[in-house]
């Protein structure tokens, strides 16, 4: 049986074949040449205009990332012509996304392949999603191990996750930690929130809420809705903070302004009680006030599963 990468490698030729072919019959060699060279230059970026994600590392940054419901069904065919006249394999892992989009799971499965064996992280990263989901958890780990190995921010929150639940591997806190601290490092929210979470729940690590508020403001920082409502919960309550219902209720705004329902549910509730005062306009809003700790003020500490 051929394997998913002969399967995708095949229809590549014979697609990238057809087009030289019609240009032999019209123009001279040289011209044939250039025109073969623009041709594949155009495809390359259409490829990268159509299918780039804003979660790989290595994408061509000269066009914008698009988010996978956004890709067009023409990127297909763009980027497989483009990873057949180029080895390229980030136009294998483009194709991937363009073919997860249209639901054909088993040929962007193979595209996901042909790039995660040629080392490419992003696309190990989406590979291992989907062996998860065919069950073959172990091997869903081992690609994302080595992705985040190679640098990919997605892949080292994903093994955080791995590592918290238990998915491929066995339960290690730490590990997970470590992993998802990592993420954080690089710019994700959710990594943010899931290690305040472990730490505000106290059910793998003792309870610590000073790391857990430490953590959520930064989520909230970079606007993680999940984190606006659980650190707008501390600060109603009382939890580990000096209770302030007026900077929970602005939490709790900021997120039912991003659709919230819970959240928006928790303004009226505050204003109901008389907990609040009725708003006042200002012409300088400054916002809520952020709890970002400076360098030396607390040692560095040691939900799903995401896809590009």
């Amino acid at each position: 049986m051929k394997s998913p990468v002969s399967k995708v490698n095949k229809g590549f030729a014979l697609a990238t074949g057809t087009a030289v072919a019609l240009l032999a019959l019209s123009v001279s060699p040289g011209a044939q040449e250039n025109a073969v060279a623009a041709a594949s230059l155009n495809l390359q970026n259409e490829c990268d205009r159509l299918a780039g994600s804003a979660s790989d590392n290595q994408r061509n940054k000269a066009f914008g990332a698009v988010e996978t419901s956004e890709i067009a069904a023409s990127a297909i065919d763009s980027c497989r012509l483009a990873f057949e006249a180029t080895g390229n394999p980030r136009f294998a892992y483009q194709l991937g996304r363009a073919l997860n989009k249209a639901n054909e799971i088993d040929q962007a499965m193979s595209a996901y392949q042909a790039a995660a064996q040629a080392d490419y992280p992003a696309a190990k990263v989406n590979f291992g999603i989907l062996l998860g989901r065919l069950g073959d958890h172990r091997a869903e780990f081992e690609m994302y191990r080595e992705a985040a190995q190679g640098g990919s921010v997605l892949a080292a929150y994903n093994l955080g996750v791995s590592y918290r639940d238990g998915i491929g591997t066995e339960i290690d806190v730490s590990k997970a930690l470590a992993w998802f601290e990592t993420a954080a490092a690089g710019g994700d929210d959710t990594a943010a929130f899931n290690i305040a979470v472990i730490h505000d729940e106290g059910n793998l690590v003792p309870e610590d809420d000073q790391t857990a508020i430490a953590w959520y403001d930064l989520a909230v920082a970079r606007g993680n809705v999940d984190a606006m409502v659980n650190l707008g919960i501390m600060l109603e309550t009382g939890e580990g903070i000096e209770p302030d219902a007026a900077q929970a209720a602005e939490l709790y705004a900021q997120a039912a302004e991003r659709g919230d329902m819970f959240a928006a549910n928790k303004v009226v509730e505050l204003h109901a009680s008389g907990r609040l005062a009725p708003p006042e306009v200002s012409e300088f809003d400054e916002g809520v006030t952020t709890l970002i700790l400076k360098e030396g003020d607390m040692e560095t500490p040691s939900i799903l599963t995401k896809s590009i």
